[in-house]
């Protein structure tokens, strides 16, 4: 948050930029025509479908998905039997799973797929999810429920869910997580005892959320009850900021530019009219539906069958898919999967579930297996065969117009410090001047704030030559600094934008604002980054000072990264990310098990447009770098940093050579 020193500043803060962020997800959101009458509907299910698909971007994976499943094992039990299922999703990235079969199954009986939330320990295996598929499968269904990455056999991993990497190539987290359900349909579909006709889906949590994703885009999902995963987003997204998105452990809700064409009502405009159950809780904060339980009934009552949308609350438990959830949904199914019953709920009656670690449960032989290498081999493979396509500076962000910021009044001092408003946030700098006229300005950013400027000895030396110095904190920088980045940068990509875009218009507003005064009007200005944060804004503003000022005569960026594909190249952090974890608890989920790349540090899809190198071979300025660093968080070689920057850009190996060329 902005901290308690901004009060002091000279004009008070007109915005929390947090706020800002919500407020702009927030409109966006309200910005969205919906359809009210089935021909509203089809007309707007076609392009909902198509942007769906590219913000998950699931089908850059092998399509049409060929699973390759394979029984390795069957556990036979009264009423039913369990064929333990290995299917393949990416190449080497098996994937285990639990067929559920009435006895006796022969051939067309309806079928539901379960997609397990984020029970990291047990997953497919957890009592309430066995007592699920054990009663359908007595009642006649086959129920498919497989261990998504990271869990179960698979885990536990949380930084198996989020895996940034794939952002820059354009394949969120979600979209992982949609082929693989993909991957499960075309297995459960290729059973001979499934009645593709009659095909459900079910899960809770991100099960409930994957749900709603995998109806709205796949209409071979003929009846769907998503468990406390609906929500109205404006509400999520506030719920969501106190703690950080739960420290964004998780990003299987974070689809890049979601909220800029759908809120959940979407997803339902896409399924109706096939049946559709919502199953929440009142005592489950995290997930309140809103306005979507009206809008659902008011829009399959213009198609005449509001009798195919239900709403069911079951304030008695929270977040799970405990008994009441699950007697709701048997009943759905058995109505309209197997025309009986009215849809009300169904008793579940006696179950005996399994432990959750029975060994006669394992599909795995030789213990569990890591997801993550594959997902990180499949996000490498496809980032190199991208090769960008312009323009050399990033205008989706800035547009034909400039950020701004009003016009400081400058006192002349030799310290003065000042609250710049840039688009409604103020941005805090300081300005140190010399004696006399200045012969220069030098812009500077660091990672550890604009108050230690006067401990950096390239700052000093600028002010022993008579440069002025100006010190600014972006937005999430020193002063702004923040604790909820998992939220801001997950609210950020839900809304189409990317935070460092943000911090370099903030950079460039306040530069351009103060090197517009008249003292200034006669010097030349330099720009001097310092830090990953820091240098990672400073090479989209330099960039697009390029194209829209201020005039930039050289620039130098010290211990920054100088390519996204460094965030692809990462073997010893990613190792050490591989392993998986005995037991899930709040401490592990919450930490980075290795040097993570910052969620805020990575656009979507950036790959197809430019690479931090393209943006500083675009830019005329006197470029230099000093102790660039690599994806491991290591300092890298000069001949290996010059092996990724443009001709124009310098790699130095000292501090006095940096100074020499900044300030020639």
């Amino acid at each position: 948050m902005i901290v308690a020193a901004l009060a002091l500043l000279a004009a008070p803060p007109l915005l929390d930029y947090l706020d800002e962020i919500e407020r702009r997800a927030v409109r966006s959101l309200e910005s969205i025509r919906r359809a009210h009458t089935p021909e509203e509907a089809a007309a707007a299910r076609p392009e909902l479908r198509r942007r769906l698909e590219r913000a998950l971007g699931y089908k850059q994976m092998p399509w049409p998905p060929k699973p390759n499943g394979r029984v390795v094992g069957t556990v036979r039990r009264s009423g039913y039997r369990i064929d333990k299922v290995v299917f393949e999703s990416l190449p080497g990235v098996p994937v285990p799973g639990h067929l559920y079969l009435p006895e006796g199954a022969g051939a067309r009986a309806p079928a539901v797929l379960f997609y397990n939330g984020h029970w990291y320990e047990a997953s497919k295996t957890l009592p309430d999810h066995q007592a699920f598929a054990i009663h359908m499968a007595r009642s006649g269904f086959v129920v498919f429920s497989f261990d998504p990455f990271g869990q179960g056999e698979r885990g536990v991993s949380t930084r198996d869910h989020r895996r940034v990497s794939s952002l820059l190539a354009g394949v969120s987290q979600q979209g992982f997580a949609e082929y693989e359900t993909q991957c499960a349909l075309e297995y459960l579909l290729s059973r001979p005892e499934v009645d593709p006709k009659r095909i459900g889906m079910t899960g809770a949590s991100g099960g409930g959320y994957n749900t709603w994703i995998t109806a709205s885009l796949d209409d071979r999902i003929r009846a769907a009850a998503p468990v406390v995963g609906t929500s109205q987003f404006a509400l999520q997204i506030r719920f969501a900021r106190e703690n950080d998105w739960y420290h964004a452990a998780e990003h299987c809700h974070f689809v890049p530019g979601l909220v800029t064409f759908a809120d959940n009502h979407e997803l339902l405009a896409m399924i109706a009219p096939r049946p559709v159950l919502v199953i929440n809780s009142a005592t489950d904060p995290g997930f309140v539906a809103g306005t979507v339980i009206d809008y659902g009934r008011g829009l399959y009552a213009a198609y005449g069958m509001a009798g195919q949308f239900g709403y069911f609350n079951d304030p008695s438990s929270g977040h799970g898919y405990q008994q009441r959830k699950r007697e709701a949904a048997y009943g759905w199914f058995l109505r309209y999967l197997m025309d009986w019953g009215d849809g009300s709920p169904a008793p579940e009656g006696p179950v005996d579930v399994a432990p959750p670690d029975a060994a006669e449960l394992r599909c795995f032989s030789g213990g569990k297996r890591a997801a993550g290498p594959g997902m990180e081999e499949f996000a490498r493979r496809l980032a190199a065969g991208i090769r960008a396509s312009g323009p050399a500076v990033p205008s989706a962000f800035f547009g034909s117009e400039p950020v701004r910021a009003t016009t400081p009044t400058l006192n002349g001092q030799s310290e003065q410090r000042l609250a710049i408003d840039v688009d409604g946030v103020a941005i805090p700098a300081r300005l140190l001047r010399p004696a006399g006229a200045p012969k220069g300005l030098l812009v500077t950013v660091f990672d550890a704030g604009k108050d230690t400027l006067t401990s950096d000895a390239v700052v000093r030396r600028a002010r022993e030559r008579g440069w002025s110095a100006l010190g600014i904190d972006p937005r999430g920088i020193g002063e702004l600094s923040t604790d909820k980045r998992g939220w801001t940068a997950a609210v950020s990509l839900l809304a189409g934008d990317h935070f460092v875009w943000r911090q370099a218009g903030d950079l460039l507003a306040v530069a351009r604002a103060v090197d517009a005064a008249p003292e200034f009007a006669r010097a030349p200005l330099a720009w001097y980054a310092r830090g990953d944060n820091a240098a990672l804004a400073s090479v989209y503003a330099i960039a697009e000072a390029s194209r829209s000022g201020p005039p930039i005569g050289a620039y130098a960026l010290r211990e920054g990264f100088v390519s996204f594909r460094q965030f692809l190249d990462r073997p010893a952090s990613n190792q050490a990310s591989y392993r998986l974890l005995e037991k899930d608890d709040r401490e592990t989920r919450f930490t980075a098990w290795d040097r993570e790349i910052p969620f805020w540090y990575v656009p979507f899809d950036v790959l197809r447009v430019f690479d931090l190198p393209d943006l500083l071979a675009a830019s005329p300025a006197r470029g230099t770098v000093l102790h660039p660093i690599d994806g491991d968080w290591n300092r890298m070689s000069p001949a290996a940093a010059r092996r990724l920057l443009p001709r124009n850009v310098a790699v130095v190996e000292t501090e006095p050579a940096l100074m020499d060329r900044l300030l020639q």
